[in-house]
């Protein structure tokens, strides 16, 4: 019999970028042999499994583990880890024009985006 092979990627959500802050994975299959064992890269991995088979999976990232089942019938699995890593974002520049002035641009001013508390 021949076993048909897939393409299938996990995205992992709460997970940092590029190597800082991943998931460990950990993929069984049914069997509980350990299939496969690496990091994620940017909270994704893409692997070729057997196609509708059971497979374990256990993802440990800061602390936080996921542990669960899947049949490789779709070729994406999402899964969410319950925090969110902030990373600082860029500076943002916007233009911002006088509401009764066509094109005047407001040089100088505060804009308060929400109430501190």
């Amino acid at each position: 019999m021949v076993e048909i092979i897939k393409k299938v990627t996990f995205i992992f959500i709460g997970t940092g970028i590029n190597n800082k802050y991943q998931a460990c994975v950990y993929i069984y299959d049914s069997c509980n042999k350990l299939v496969y064992k690496g990091k994620t890269k940017n909270g994704k991995i893409v692997l070729y499994l057997k196609k509708n088979e059971v497979y374990k999976l256990k993802a440990i990232s800061l602390g936080e583990m996921i542990y669960t089942s899947f049949i490789t019938t779709r070729n994406k699995y999402v899964f969410v880890f319950n925090r969110s890593i902030f990373i600082p974002s860029r500076t943002v520049t916007f233009l911002l024009t006088d509401a009764n002035y066509n094109n005047l641009p407001i040089e100088k001013g505060e804009i308060i985006l929400w109430q501190r508390q």
